[in-house]
């Protein structure tokens, strides 16, 4: 069986969001599709060896 997938919510203010919309546009990329990713390096990045 596949491991299930977490979901997380953030609470972000509407000015950033529509900012951080445009730069996942600019990626071809969905707003939280570009969160993923985000989270996905940060914490890769964070728990090198």
């Amino acid at each position: 069986m596949a491991d299930e997938k977490k979901r997380m919510t953030l609470l972000i203010d509407p000015e950033i969001f529509e900012k951080f919309k445009k730069l996942a546009i600019e990626q071809n990329r969905t707003a939280g599709n570009l969160g993923t990713k985000l989270v996905n390096d940060f914490v890769k990045e964070n728990f090198k060896q």
